[in-house]
């Protein structure tokens, strides 16, 4: 039996970060990933080596009580939800495969030799999804485009490309990697206190691909979360050790960290990321230009104008991607566009905030005779425009056209739908008024992403968008009881992992487990997490692996393996 569970662990481990985005079967109201299937492969082996052994897996643990608690109280949430219940019942499903995928990592590892080949194969599609990343920032195509097959696209913020390789979205490849960071350092450690010097060059190596891969996320907890890891082992291991190899390799490796984070990205987009809570104050213009302007139909003109970057940033025509200044033509009346994608004119010089530039720029008259308006704009090519941006005002010039009509129908298109971003304060005041609204048992488990928009006061919320915040959602979801029930799971995580932060001979593998769940503990309060597959089968490993750890014999095994030269 615990044969087959570390067959299982092994095959989640392999499998968990690279969850593809088309199922591989479709049922009425559900659907089975690749990720899925192999946890349903897992979980039907092991249930067949449970009968064929009869026993019972090692399901008493101290996180056994709580995380069944929080379990019943997500049924009963479900139940209780006032909209999207089949949704509900879907987290709530996950959670429970969740502690079966505990259960199974608690079975599986009863070796020292179990634990470390379980966070070394953890590692190792670490690695593999950070050279992903660091390839999908290079912008190598082959990549990316096989990258679609794990989500529809790139990300940005603002112009800058936020890598992610084979997970969905940046924030949750940080967490994903930071995870797998703190796991390194734990073996690396570990193999430097046994005397396995080619071992700890390896693992040493991971975590700068790692880091890197980390930095390029460009995810602001992520680098917090490596540098809490790296203090936080670093001072333990000084206060037991003294200034040994280890202490070195770690101060050696936190250089290395700060080098890869200060040349991953210019200093004013630095400076940008970690100053403001959003772009919405990045890509602000004004356009000082004729009122009016009178142009033949079809016809470039040359037009005077100044403009003003109000932003943050400083536009460079020369840069990658260009900043450009452009327009668009719109009838007198309404808001559609007859031309959206106006021609692009190159500032002249690079224009910092606060400043002024004065410039000609090429524009282009509709086909066919009438009164326009001129919207001028800037677009940061194939990234955006600051017209699109919240709250950008509109800078318009009246344009009469005269002549011959070029074409005998004026086709129109659209506006393209306004940019809704909302801040992590907004969706953190929406999930405490839905807290209010609902303190008992909540909303249902994942829907606070569903419903929001009211609390917020958004129009057209995005249902992809969560609160940014772990225990604002799980309250979001679960109210007061689950809350409460979740703190307990916490609480009782917490008293598996400080003993092996404390003992002063505690192994550094177990260490580096404890410093996975701070790091998890830590990022949670500025995003949310546990609805997504890798993320929540990887969580549910570093309890185990906690757990694990933390058991008598196999704890003495591993400080014994720690200390062998």
């Amino acid at each position: 039996m615990a044969t087959t569970a570390f067959i299982g662990v092994a095959l989640l481990a392999l499998v968990a970060p690279f969850e593809m985005t088309q199922p591989l079967v479709r049922f009425p109201q559900q659907s089975v990933s690749n990720l899925e299937a192999a946890l349903l492969c897992a979980f039907a082996a092991w249930g067949l080596s449970i009968v064929r052994s009869r026993r019972l897996p090692a399901w008493r643990t101290p996180l056994t009580l709580p995380w069944v608690a929080l379990l019943i109280v997500l049924i009963v949430a479900s139940v209780a939800a006032p909209a999207f219940r089949v949704n509900a019942f879907h987290m709530t499903g996950r959670l429970t495969a969740a502690f079966g995928i505990f259960l199974l990592t608690v079975t599986g590892l009863t070796t020292g030799k179990r634990v470390r080949a379980a966070l070394s194969l953890v590692i190792a599609t670490g690695v593999i999804v950070s050279v992903l990343a660091i390839l999908e920032y290079a912008q190598v195509g082959p990549v990316l485009n096989a990258l679609k097959a794990f989500r529809p696209g790139i990300t940005v913020v603002g112009s800058q490309l936020r890598a992610g390789g084979s997970l969905q979205y940046p924030t949750i490849a940080s967490m994903y990697l930071e995870v797998v960071f703190a796991f390194g350092v734990g073996l690396l450690l570990s193999d430097v206190d046994a005397g396995r010097r080619g071992r700890a060059a390896v693992w040493f190596v991971a975590l700068l691909i790692v880091a890197e891969a980390i930095t390029l996320t460009f995810t602001r907890a992520g680098i917090i979360s490596m540098a809490a890891v790296l203090v936080l082992m670093g001072a333990i291991r000084c206060r037991r050790r003294g200034r040994d190899v280890g202490v070195g390799l770690l101060a050696a490796l936190s250089v290395l960290v700060v080098v890869i984070f200060a040349g991953s990205r210019s200093a004013e987009w630095m400076w940008l990321r970690f100053t403001s809570g959003g772009q919405e104050s990045w890509y602000r213009a004004q356009v000082t230009a004729p009122a009016d302007l009178a142009m033949a139909s079809g016809a470039t003109s040359v037009v005077p104008i100044e403009v003003t970057n109000t932003g943050r940033l400083t536009w460079d025509s020369q840069g990658d991607p260009p900043f450009l200044l452009s327009y668009h033509w719109m009838p007198a009346e309404g808001d559609r566009f007859v031309t959206f994608d106006g021609l692009r004119t190159p500032f002249p010089a690079p224009v910092e905030p606060g400043a002024t530039i004065a410039m000609q720029a090429d524009v282009r008259a509709p086909r066919q005779p009438g009164q326009y308006r001129l919207g001028w704009d800037v677009v940061v090519e194939q990234r955006l425009w600051f017209s699109t941006e919240p709250g950008a005002a509109p800078m318009l010039s009246r344009a009469t056209v005269s002549g011959d009509a070029l074409d005998t129908i004026v086709r129109t298109t659209p506006p393209p739908k306004p940019t809704v971003r909302p801040g992590r304060f907004q969706l953190w005041t929406a999930a405490v008024k839905m807290i209010a609204a609902h303190p008992l048992l909540g909303v249902g488990p994942d829907n606070f992403r569903l419903l929001y928009g009211d609390y917020a006061g958004l129009t057209a919320a995005d249902p992809r968008t969560h609160s940014n915040d772990m225990y604002l959602e799980v309250l979001a979801g679960s109210g007061l009881v689950g809350g409460l029930a979740f703190a307990w799971l916490l609480w009782r995580a917490a008293g598996v992992l400080l003993p092996d932060l404390r003992a002063p001979a505690a192994a550094a593998t177990a260490m580096g487990v404890g410093a996975a769940l701070i790091a998890v503990a830590l990022h949670g309060v500025v995003d949310s997490f546990l609805s997504f597959g890798p993320t929540y089968v990887l969580f549910s490993l570093t309890l185990g692996f906690a757990v694990a750890c933390s058991r008598g014999p196999l704890r003495i095994e591993m400080e014994a393996d720690a200390h062998r030269l």
